[in-house]
């Protein structure tokens, strides 16, 4: 289908699809919506928003996939097996890894603290209220995305290519995505303070200080890694 969607433009942005401009141009959006148009019915929902176009004289073209899985072999029982281990040391590092540990005390204690809360009145400071919205989306958001750019240099530190670019990569982009969710959300837990002379709002920013701190220790150029159509001004 020729549009004018920005290729994987959904992997490294926030998925806060509301607030978003690029909606139009984004293939997972169009997804979720066909996907509700289809009752449900993700694959039909997948191939009537992005699937190969049925030719207008009958039959249907093969789609990539299709190609591939007839190129595929069965792996054997024991390259599972390893497979399979690799894949379990791999979470293990990472779940272990100090980013990991600090950004579960994070989420855990922002959920803590936000099922305490009253929804704010209708009149509440909207300053207020946005910071509060800030704060609930990217509690869940940060740890999600520091686990895939943890486990994506993992990976890609054991199955380096030899092109392999040291900013464009995966890990860089996932942490950038966490990086820019913390800072607004550091933001947002001052003014929450502030406003309520609330002293664990005060401790949930320093926490996001903290993560911030060792995710740019971690992953140095991760800012520069330009996400496509957010950091694209040409788009």
């Amino acid at each position: 289908m020729n549009t004018d969607r920005i290729d994987f433009i959904s992997a490294y942005c926030d998925r806060w699809c509301e607030r978003c401009a690029f909606t139009q141009r984004c293939s997972a959006y169009a997804c979720d919506v066909a996907t509700a148009m289809c009752d449900g019915d993700l694959a039909a929902g997948i191939e009537l928003a992005v699937g190969v176009p049925q030719p207008a004289g009958g039959g249907r073209e093969k789609a990539v996939g299709d190609r591939l899985l007839e190129q595929y072999e069965e792996p054997s029982a024991q390259e599972i097996a390893a497979a399979m281990e690799e894949e379990r040391a791999r979470a293990e590092r990472v779940e272990s890894a100090e980013i990991s540990q600090v950004a579960w005390t994070y989420m855990m204690l922002s959920h803590e603290w936000l099922k305490r809360r009253d929804p704010p009145p209708a009149d509440a400071d909207p300053v207020v209220r946005e910071a509060l919205d800030i704060v609930a989306w990217d509690s869940t958001l940060v740890g999600a995305k520091l686990h895939r750019a943890l486990l994506a240099r993992e990976r890609s530190a054991e199955e380096a290519w030899p092109d392999d670019d040291p900013v464009q990569n995966d890990a860089n982009g996932s942490a950038k995505v966490a990086l820019i969710s913390l800072e607004r959300s550091e933001s947002s837990w001052r003014a929450i303070a502030q406003a309520g002379r609330d002293a664990q709002a005060a401790d949930l920013e320093a926490l996001a200080a903290r993560l911030r701190a060792l995710v740019g220790g971690e992953f140095p150029h991760a800012m520069a890694f330009v996400r496509p159509g957010f950091d694209e001004p040409w788009r």
